[in-house]
């Protein structure tokens, strides 16, 4: 199983933008990447139109998608550069720790870096200077984790609407600051059903099972999904829980974010599980990077214990109990089985094409919220629930 323990210092990385490099970045990207890697044939955009013309105009444009397939960032450079567009990105540190290549060439495409578990002021600084600058749209995903379900969105972060919110009421007069939820959708085309048997049976080799290739396609996967959750309740938990799929993938998320917050303290403000795991991988990481009084071997070793608890937390959160049993559909099956790819062969396989869509819905009007009165500078909750219901919405209909 994959885990998460980054115990590394972390150096915020600038944007360096080469903007006369975008094209020729761009084409190399949708070669290697958006094409061979992840196996997209072909990207529809619909609404950038208005989004074009909203930076051409100099305004301010937060550009907030879902965030549910590692092509995502791809995607938008492509639709990006279609519309004539140098768009910035938000993105998470462990991109630019890969390597310094990696590191170069994401900053030269307009990207800058955040830490996602800890108060980064200077990735927020950033973003803060990008949009009062305007023309060139900021890219954040308000989910912040890939999660492997296109048709269900995450509860969102406030970060995204608070940010806006702060160059909102300080641009000049004639320019605006717009919030534009972007639904990223992928259809997978129907060769890729054929794929299924073999990858189930790869799954069930990897956790010890005999595979079962004459057992009903989604009965297989629910069956290897609960025995993963089995042998991890059995793990953490000490033994295998009961009841409906939903209801041990909550305990579970629940019962190993109470006992690591029993030892490194709850944020009380923290309401969402999402939220909560990034409050205890801050406090962990802080007690590891203590530079005065650095943990001995054992009490590393426990951290980084507690740091698997939460990411295990984080895994069961991220599988709607319902998501595939309520509609049973070609992606959805093809979702699942990524994501079971990934969280047990630490990556996923896109074998057959794909269609991305990168829908852009009607732009929010936030300064204009603020000038009527119907949102203040502190309002970041109802925006971030006014993106999340006009972002949901989207997605039925991308």
């Amino acid at each position: 199983m994959r885990r998460y323990r980054i115990d590394l210092p972390y150096t915020f990385r600038p944007p360096k933008p080469w903007d006369w490099l975008r094209p020729a970045a761009i084409a190399v990207s949708d070669a290697r990447f958006l094409r061979k890697r992840f196996n997209v044939r072909e990207v529809v955009t619909k609404g950038w139109e208005r989004v074009a013309e909203l930076a051409r105009k100099g305004d301010s444009v937060l550009l907030a998608p879902n965030h549910s397939d590692h092509a995502d960032p791809h995607v938008l450079v492509h639709a990006g550069l279609r519309h004539d567009l140098a768009l910035r990105f938000m993105a998470a540190r462990e991109l630019f720790d890969r390597g310094a290549a990696q590191s170069w060439v994401l900053q030269r495409m307009g990207c800058f870096s955040v830490d996602r578990d800890g108060p980064d002021i200077a990735a927020i600084k950033t973003a803060i200077a990008v949009l009062a600058k305007g023309r060139c749209p900021l890219v954040v995903f308000p989910e912040g984790e890939i999660y492997h379900h296109h048709e269900q969105l995450d509860p969102l972060h406030e970060g995204v609407a608070s940010i806006l919110l702060r160059v909102a009421g300080k641009l000049p007069d004639g320019r605006e600051a717009w919030l534009v939820p972007l639904a990223l959708r992928f259809r997978h085309d129907p060769e890729v059903e054929a794929t299924f048997g073999e990858r189930l049976s790869r799954l069930e080799d990897r956790i010890g099972w005999t595979p079962r290739p004459a057992m009903p396609i989604d009965e297989r996967i629910i069956r290897l999904g609960t025995g993963i959750l089995s042998l991890k309740e059995v793990e953490y938990l000490g033994a295998a829980g009961q009841g409906s799929l939903a209801d041990r993938l909550d305990a579970m998320c629940r019962q190993l974010l109470e006992e690591v917050e029993g030892r490194h303290g709850k944020d009380e403000r923290a309401a969402t599980p999402p939220e909560r795991v990034r409050g205890l991988r801050y406090r962990i990481r802080r007690r590891l990077l203590d530079a005065d009084n650095p943990p001995g071997k054992e009490e590393r070793d426990a951290l980084q214990e507690d740091l698997d608890r939460v990411f295990t937390a984080l895994q069961a959160h991220s599988y709607p109990g319902d998501y595939l049993l309520s509609d049973p559909s070609l992606d959805r099956r093809a979702e699942t089985i990524m994501k079971l790819e990934e969280d047990l062969l630490g990556d996923c396989v896109y074998p057959a094409g794909r269609v991305a869509s990168a829908v852009a819905g009607e732009p929010i009007p936030v300064s204009r919220m603020l000038a009527g009165g119907k949102i203040t500078p502190k309002s970041s909750t109802e925006l971030t629930a006014l993106l999340e219901m006009e972002l949901s919405a989207l997605l039925t209909r991308a």
